[in-house]
């Protein structure tokens, strides 16, 4: 069964669940560029644009990621700490599927045209487009697909040498015009591939701490294809 939602309560929670989900999304997607880089070692004084290519160029080596992940939302307001763990899959050019786990198991499939989020409990799916959710009001559109977008991210947005610590080299990523949100890639020193990946914005703090992850693992076409049946499909405008 299939509805068009064009108001009320429901489009909006569909709304807030699929930023929710996107920003998720965009944590893990700039993170793993950085998977194949050993670029982020360097000092605060070494070549960024060189830093950037490398970063481009790694990026071209990777057709596939799996990944398990722990996802925290802390809420400053409320001091409320909500935490989800599950699998990642991405397929290039822009074919994502997730499989979240705990604590309600929710299946998130994005193409290059929709994102649909499926939860089996409630027999329901909400689908809206994802280029026309990204071109309205969210922030991080620009950067969804970091690591071939180079000219575009420096255009609206600065990224930067985030310091270090014993254990990590930081970049940071913050606009120039909205200044609400920021992002930081926390590259572990031992492995070089990134341990954790942090986003803040209208305070709220986003986390995804990376259990494992396998570059390039062979993944079936059609885990990345929703084709549940006898579900309710909502469609966002």
């Amino acid at each position: 069964m299939k509805n068009r939602i064009n108001g009320g309560s429901l489009m909006r929670h569909g709304i807030l669940l699929l930023r929710c989900v996107a920003v998720h999304v965009f944590i893990m997607s700039v993170a793993f560029i950085a998977l194949a880089v050993g670029a982020f070692a360097h000092s605060k004084d070494d070549n960024l644009n060189d830093i950037l290519k490398k970063m481009e160029e790694a990026e071209k080596r990777i057709a596939t990621i799996k990944a398990d992940y722990i996802r925290s939302i802390f809420f400053e307001s409320t001091k409320e700490k909500q935490e989800v763990s599950g699998t990642m899959f991405l397929k290039k050019p822009d074919s994502i599927y997730i499989n979240q786990k705990v604590p309600q198991e929710q299946r998130i499939y994005i193409s290059g045209k929709n994102i649909t989020i499926y939860v089996p409990e409630n027999k329901q799916a909400v689908i809206d487009s994802w280029k026309n959710f990204f071109d309205g009001d969210f922030a991080l559109a620009v950067i969804i697909n970091f690591g071939t977008s180079w000219r575009e991210i420096k255009r609206t947005n600065i990224i930067s040498f985030g310091g270090e610590n014993e254990k990590y080299v930081v970049i940071k990523i913050n606009p120039m015009e909205h200044k609400d949100w920021n992002i930081k890639i926390y590259v572990s020193k031992a492995t070089m591939y990134p341990g954790k990946a942090v986003i803040e914005s209208d305070g709220v703090r986003r986390e995804i701490i990376f259990k494992s992850y396998t570059l390039n693992p062979a993944l079936d076409k059609n885990m990345f294809k929703f084709n549940a049946s006898g579900i309710e499909v909502i469609k966002l405008n």
